[in-house]
């Protein structure tokens, strides 16, 4: 009965994908026979996601040739999207990806003249709410994750040349019907032939409960098959994996080995708490398990802080945000109400954490993948009073108050 099933979704699976990809093939007929349109935003500077102030907090893509010095704003200017959005680069193409009042994903590139212009898209039935991409940068992964109930959790692998859907898979990741749960992947880790997905485990009537918050969990799966999950692999040293709204939760370094974060903290939506260190996980290369001999206690090494972001800078070092305490209540790291995180240098291999120098204490929500160029990262710092561009200089964990942004904040950086 069970081969029946797994039979009857494979072939749902397969015609599904069949006729996106004809859809996307039309699509992309239709645009060889006609001239991309561009929009008025360049692609000579730093292309960013702005985010405004007032009722809407509408959102931009605009580019700045200087984002050091100055004010930015999107007046009079940029690419204005519809809805809160999602934001994720692979190789010169960014994606854009509607929450909520927008089911629509959109890839967005230079069109040859030095502007912006959009050269696919497509739309989707539940929010895309995590992304990765193949090695070659070929391909965009997304995968559909609805809130509540069991329903397979949809992948769509995306052409970052055209823009368009080429197929869709289908996969549980991690299910349990009697008690109720279900995952909530926080990364798309591709190496070699596998696929890594970290995920929280929760509860499936959409109430956002982690009720096994102490263990971390990766899913393995064959790439690019996605037939089905090879293994779960689990570690009870730390909590789940990752935070919701950040697509790093896992991390590849250039010599292979994949490093995971854990956080735990009641302040980046877990409920209950994990009773379990914030701490960091190794799988080396080569291997689909965590190395029992690596465990990087943040809590030990930051007096008590908890990681609520990371993302890989280069040279075996991350980037991150710690939360220096978990007393802002539920959900609290989201908001403007606590301003109580400080940006880090990890050092992965050293477990060390250095905070940068000359950049305040602050709030941050979700965060876009960032850019690294010559040893630099720009990121967007908001405090209670005014939000500005900071660049950090990876190597000395020291930064420069860049622009003021007279916005909420700036959700990415990129070069088109």
């Amino acid at each position: 009965m069970n081969r029946k099933i797994n039979t009857i979704k494979k072939l749902s699976s397969y015609l599904i994908a069949l006729g996106v990809a004809s859809v996307s093939l039309s699509s992309c007929e239709k645009d060889e026979n006609e001239q991309p349109k561009s929009e008025s935003t360049s692609t000579s500077g730093i292309t960013m996601l702005f985010k405004s102030t007032g009722g809407d907090e509408t959102e931009f893509i605009i580019n700045k040739e200087d984002i050091m010095s100055g004010e930015i704003s999107a007046e009079g200017e940029g690419i204005e999207l519809i809805g809160w959005r999602f934001a994720y680069p692979v190789g010169n193409t960014l994606f854009s990806s509607g929450y909520g009042t927008d089911n629509q994903c959109a890839a967005y590139a230079d069109d040859g003249t030095g502007k912006i212009y959009k050269k696919g898209g497509f739309t989707y039935d539940n929010a895309l709410e995590m992304f990765g991409h193949s090695n070659d940068n070929n391909t965009l992964l997304a995968m559909e994750i609805p809130r509540a109930g069991f329903a397979s959790r949809k992948l769509y692998f995306i052409d970052v040349n055209s823009g368009f859907v080429s197929k869709i898979k289908e996969t549980d990741i991690f299910q349990s019907i009697p008690d109720s749960l279900i995952s909530w992947p926080t990364a798309l880790q591709v190496r070699g032939d596998k696929l890594f997905v970290p995920f929280h485990i929760m509860d499936a009537k959409g109430y956002f409960t982690t009720p096994r918050a102490d263990t971390a969990y990766v899913a393995v799966l064959p790439y690019p098959g996605i037939d089905s999950v090879e293994k779960i692999i689990k570690d009870p040293r730390t909590s789940n994996i990752g935070v919701n709204g950040s697509t790093t939760g896992m991390i590849e370094t250039e010599s292979g080995d994949l490093y995971t974060y854990s956080c735990g903290a009641e302040m980046a939506g877990f409920a209950p708490a994990s009773t379990k260190p914030s701490a960091i996980l190794k799988i080396n290369n080569g291997s689909t398990d965590f190395d029992a001999s690596y465990f990087f206690d943040i809590e030990a090494a930051t007096n008590g802080g908890k990681l609520f972001w990371f993302d890989y800078v280069g040279n075996n070092k991350a980037i991150g945000r710690i939360l220096t305490h978990d007393n802002g209540g539920a959900w609290g790291a989201f908001g403007r109400s606590s301003f109580n995180q400080k940006l880090v240098i990890i050092d992965l291999v050293n477990q060390t954490v250095t905070d940068v120098a000359d950049v305040p204490l602050h709030a941050k929500r979700f965060t876009s993948p960032v850019m690294v160029e010559n040893g630099k990262v720009y990121v967007s710092i908001e405090t209670a009073s005014e939000a500005h561009v900071y660049q950090v200089d990876v190597e000395n964990a020291t930064a420069i108050k860049g622009a003021k942004i007279n916005g909420k904040t700036i959700k990415g950086f990129y070069r088109l």
